[in-house]
């Protein structure tokens, strides 16, 4: 009898992790400091990991359930740095609070790992399910969200599962690596309605079309520092779930189908998304409304496995998408952490009330005005304009159509952008709102400032290779 080897290393950012949601939940008053702690020891563990070998445990022959590669390593310090924002800018609360967002930040960190359909979906559900409850505050608005985001990941994860069962049984295998052969001989329409159904229920997270209706209803009624996690580190799994099957698992043999779903997905989410955020005339919606156009923007590479010419370059538009996806959560934590900071009800407000918080709170105004911005693609933001190049210097050789679609969208994004931004350093209104959080918000945006000035730290760990 062979013993199966674990590498301990490997899984070292997630012990970290699951301490951290340990320790928040028999804490008591020092559950929170106890939590932030473990979970930048668990960020520092992730890159401590990636500077070394790529390793892999939970070996089924030549095929591995979770895989300690630079990309994803880079994912999971990610996944426990946005986690410690948020519980920087949340204030006081009680242990079960910290507990839920440790074991959600957990599941991020396992989803970067995970290299087979069962684990990416339950890790998936491990970093959804707590949100059930924290998007939950006290009244009539806070119950409805909460319902909604429950009913529709329910609907999503069904769907998902769907399609990974059927892809189970067109290939034999749940790991990513046994798709990418085991599909060569399935049925076409086996796979083709596998491909739809994971990938549509997975693309839920990331709030893509025609997925999409939860969220801004959901970000504009949930407390700020979880409306912040929900645009932040849940809209990474999502998009690291996706990149994650499409490149290791579908586009060697159900490139084709993978195409169109992505192609389809991207266009929705481009239109509905930017049609959307232009009618907006409160801060919260507008900003979730136009990140259903960014994961739009997001899902555009992946696009490119249906063309000739893009099937040789899946590395690169998987890779571009996942650097869209890191340049993009990064400002929306920004944003709305920068939100977080000035609104002591927990509500987003109108935009107009933003008018005047220039004078009255600088360092929140600089840091939203910096996201916004940069979500714009516009300098001196520049983490926004590289994560632009980046998608349009992959669908330019191959998908030219789509390419023209995503500038058209950038361009339209500018209609809405740039007076929200002109309203908080030109508005002349009566703004009274204090700044807090002030270290938090200085250490988001040290990270943007970072992204802008080096945007090859960014492109570098998310290069993905087999």
């Amino acid at each position: 009898m062979r013993v199966q080897a674990i590498d301990h290393v490997a899984l070292l950012p997630l012990y970290l992790a699951s301490g951290a949601a340990v320790l928040a939940l028999f804490a008591g008053r020092f559950a929170k400091p106890c939590m932030m702690i473990e979970l930048g020891a668990s960020a520092l563990a992730a890159c401590w990991a990636a500077g070394g070998k790529d390793r892999a445990t939970f070996a089924v022959g030549d095929w591995h359930s979770y895989v300690a590669d630079d990309a994803a390593m880079g994912a999971a310090a990610l996944f426990a740095g946005l986690s410690v924002l948020v519980a920087a800018v949340s204030g006081r609360q009680s242990g079960e609070y910290w507990f839920l967002l440790a074991v959600s930040a957990a599941g991020g960190i396992t989803l970067a790992g995970a290299r087979d359909l069962i684990t990416l979906i339950v890790a998936l559900e491990t970093l959804t399910v707590p949100l059930y409850v924290l998007v939950t505050k006290p009244g009539r608005d806070g119950a409805e969200a909460g319902v909604t985001f429950l009913i529709a990941s329910i609907a999503s994860s069904a769907t998902a599962l769907m399609g990974a069962a059927f892809l189970y049984a067109a290939a034999g295998t749940v790991h990513l690596e046994g798709l990418a052969t085991g599909l060569a001989d399935a049925d076409p329409a086996l796979v083709a309605a596998g491909t739809a159904l994971l990938l549509g229920g997975l693309a839920f997270k990331l709030a893509a079309a025609p997925l999409h209706a939860w969220a801004p209803l959901v970000l504009e009624r949930a407390p700020l520092p979880i409306a912040t996690y929900l645009a932040s580190a849940s809209k990474l799994g999502g998009a690291v779930a996706v990149v994650w099957v499409v490149y290791f698992g579908l586009a060697a043999n159900a490139g084709a189908s993978t195409g169109i779903v992505m192609a389809a997905l991207s266009v929705a989410s481009i239109v509905v998304g930017n049609l959307g955020a232009l009618v907006q005339r409160r801060t919260v919606p507008l900003l979730a409304w136009s990140g259903i156009a960014h994961a739009g923007y997001a899902l555009a590479p992946l696009a490119v496995v249906a063309t000739a010419a893009g099937r040789g370059g899946t590395a690169a538009a998987a890779s571009a998408a996942l650097a869209y996806a890191v340049f993009f959560v990064l400002l929306e934590a920004g944003a709305f952490a920068a939100l977080a900071a000035v609104r002591e009800t927990g509500e987003g407000g109108s935009i107009a009330e933003l008018s005047g918080l220039w004078r009255s709170a600088p360092l929140p105004a600089s840091l939203f005005l910096f996201a916004v911005i940069g979500l714009a693609g516009l300098p001196p933001a520049l983490a926004g304009t590289f994560a632009k190049v980046a998608v349009l210097e992959v669908l330019a050789p191959s998908a030219v159509w789509l390419a023209v679609i995503v500038a058209a969208g950038t361009i339209l994004g500018l209609a809405y952008y740039l007076p929200l931004a002109r309203t908080v350093l030109l508005g002349r209104g009566p703004a009274t709102a204090k700044g807090r959080f002030a270290i938090a918000l200085a250490a988001i945006g040290l990270a943007l400032l970072a992204a802008t000035l080096a945007p090859q730290l960014v492109l570098d760990f998310t290069a993905i290779s087999r």
